[in-house]
């Protein structure tokens, strides 16, 4: 037992030799620990302040590019170039604004230096946008923050480590980058070709007769201006000193009843020394091909006097019985009004069409002027819709058909302005056109290899014009089930609709809309005149997200060509919302 407690005294007494090296052991180990614990915290404070500088930088990008389409916008209404170029105002309030967003979320830019501008163009054989730096106009912004400067106390100074002793770093420099554009957009302009887009310009116009009166001579005036001729010979159509007595804009009074009697007392019946009308009727129309006609036999040039005759004798009002420039112009675009019966009524300023091509032509050369890279396509509807991809009539042979959405507005606007109310029957099939504009854009569904013309990274846009009421659709066509309004036209997001009808022609219409907007296509609509369905075409802009824009017509025809050029420069300048680019192609 002595002998237990002898040993036990030894064994407390000796030193363990392993003490030593676990005492050292957790000294690294500490050192280790305090190593990560600092690199955890300061690498923690590193993407910290990455995310608030790029944050700052997205914001800063997106507020600076949303100045230039602010600007763009402005040129819109009137207040300036539509161009935006390196002196334009612009440029300066961007850089401005971005300086002001980044300091206000706690980061230094200098907007001279940190602050660049581009312009982005499609690159048809890659199938991408590169953006060609300090290249005009711009429609990029980028925006870089810089923590760099050795000198940690200022702005721009590099990030000093809390920690930076435990790894041998006592700061660190970092910079964030953020680069917004300007969508470019694949528009296609959907018009309205019916008949009623001439009636402004009858006498039967809601403007009034004096109006009517101003419009009927102005087309009379173009043709004679315009001169043209029959195929084949150098006789003019609208020759200055006009048919026998039919030879003043009022025209000639005849009392009499007889047609032949009244044909025969305006000199309609005289012959040249070869035998043919000396006063031929002047239009005989276009071949489906759009080649004009030969000039009428005696017997179809005496046919159609008589019908224009007829209509005049049988009127009512002031020219009931009179003979003259305004009568005729009126039957042409009553009774004639298509390019198969009538080919040069294309030439002359008939309204509203005359007012809808004059806003087409400034929406182009607006385009120009921005320069921004849309490309455009064009459908027009009358009784059914055509996508206009060639043109030819005899002076001109325009194809567009391998690139109809294009940038050649040029080409674009030679065919709107070559066609005349009316070109495909009277009547009004929004549908099909809104039909035949979505399959530009994005294809036909029901086919898996088509895929349309717009281009990838480009907005696909639809402009929708009518003058009056759709009153066309399929046969046998009928409102899907379970088909919802409220999805679609809930203006106040109470859940029901505030827009809906019950006429199948107007719901086809609107159903056709709904599909291109389910293909991610923006809708903006403009309902010209008062007979104009301004319900649906603000219901379709609502569920488009586009906007709608009403054009009443006025009391002039200079009034409603004064508000159609607004409402074209309006939609031109509506620019998509600034976008953030996330990745750029390389070298960018």
């Amino acid at each position: 037992m002595k002998q237990r407690r002898e040993n036990m005294k030894r064994r407390i007494g000796q030193k363990n030799p392993r003490q030593g090296v676990i005492v050292v052991l957790t000294g690294f180990t500490l050192v280790a620990i305090f190593a990560f614990v600092a690199l955890s915290v300061d690498t923690g404070r590193i993407v910290l302040t990455e995310t608030r500088m790029q944050n700052a930088v997205d914001a800063a990008s997106l507020a600076a590019a949303q100045e230039i389409t602010a600007a763009v916008y402005a040129a819109g209404q009137g207040q300036g170039s539509a161009n935006i170029d390196a002196n334009s105002i612009a440029v300066e309030a961007a850089r401005a604004i971005a300086e002001q967003v980044a300091e206000a979320n706690g980061v230094f830019i200098d907007p001279q230096t940190d602050v660049r501008f581009g312009k982005r163009v499609y690159d048809g054989d890659a199938g991408n946008w590169p953006i060609a730096w300090d290249a005009t106009p711009f429609n990029v912004v980028q925006v870089v923050a810089r923590r760099t400067n050795g000198d940690a106390d200022a702005p721009d100074g590099q990030l000093a480590m809390s920690f930076g002793w435990a790894v041998g770093r006592s700061q660190v420099a970092l910079q964030t980058s953020a680069t917004a554009f300007v969508e470019a957009r694949d528009l296609v302009i959907v018009l309205d070709f019916s008949a009623s887009m001439n009636d402004d310009s009858s006498l039967r116009s809601g403007l009034g007769e004096t109006q009517a009166e101003n419009s009927l001579d102005a087309m009379w005036d173009s043709l004679v201006a315009a001169d043209p001729v029959w195929p084949g010979t150098s006789d003019s159509k609208f020759p200055s000193d006009g048919f026998g007595l039919v030879n003043s804009y009022a025209g000639t009074y005849l009392s009499s009843s007889s047609t032949s009697t009244i044909r025969a007392a305006l000199g309609l019946n005289e012959k040249n020394p070869d035998g043919s009308r000396k006063y031929p009727f002047p239009q005989s129309g276009r071949f489906s091909n759009g080649t004009p006609k030969n000039k009428l036999s005696n017997s179809s040039s005496d046919s159609r006097w008589n019908d224009y005759i007829s209509k005049v004798k049988n009127r009512s009002g002031t020219y009931k019985k009179k003979y003259g420039y305004r009568t005729l112009m009126d039957y042409l675009q009553e009774r004639r009004y298509s390019s198969s019966k009538s080919e040069d009524l294309w030439r002359t300023p008939h309204y509203p069409f005359h007012a809808v091509k004059e806003g087409t032509s400034l929406f182009l050369n607006f385009l120009t002027d921005l320069d921004f890279g849309d490309e455009v396509g064009l459908v027009s509807y009358g009784k059914w819709a055509v996508k206009e991809v060639s043109h030819y009539d005899g002076e001109i042979d325009l194809d567009i058909s391998s690139d109809p959405i294009t940038s050649d507005y040029a080409s674009i606007d030679t065919i709107q302005r070559r066609h005349q109310a009316g070109d495909y029957s009277g009547w009004t099939g929004m549908g099909d056109g809104i039909l035949n504009a979505r399959e530009l854009l994005v294809g036909d569904a029901d086919d898996p290899d088509d895929d349309g013309y717009s281009r990838y990274g480009a907005r696909p846009t639809m402009i929708i014009m009518t003058d009056g009421q759709t009153n066309q659709g399929p046969s046998g066509w009928s409102l899907p089930g379970g088909f919802n309004w409220a999805d679609w036209t809930d203006y106040d997001g109470d859940g029901n609709a505030d827009y809906s009808t019950s006429n199948w022609k107007k719901q086809y219409s609107f159903w056709e809309a709904t599909q291109a907007i389910e293909r991610g296509i923006t809708l903006h609509t403009m309902a010209v005149g008062a007979g104009a369905d301004r319900d649906l075409m603000e219901a379709i802009a609502f569920a488009g997200g586009g906007i709608f824009i009403s054009v009443p017509g006025g009391s002039t025809v200079a009034d409603l060509e004064s508000q159609l050029l607004d409402a074209f420069r309006n939609i031109a300048s509506k620019v998509p919302p600034a976008k953030l680019v996330y990745e750029l192609t390389a070298g960018n």
